[in-house]
């Protein structure tokens, strides 16, 4: 194979454990970013979290 070649093959291999370590665990990954309305880039910027839900706090300024 070449050198490209392996290099798909590891990328390949690495996603396949990701996705047997998360479908393992009961609740998945937690992301608590999720929970927010803007995208992480957006959160990372601004520091802003509009709950989707209300299931987090988010503390006043």
């Amino acid at each position: 194979m070449s050198r490209s070649m392996w290099i798909l093959a590891a990328i390949f291999a690495v996603l396949a454990i990701a996705m047997i370590y998360q479908s393992n665990t009961d609740e998945g990954i937690n992301r608590p970013w999720a929970a927010c309305k803007e995208n992480l880039f957006q959160q990372m910027l601004s520091g802003a979290c509009t709950p989707v839900e209300n299931r987090i706090k988010v503390p006043s300024n």
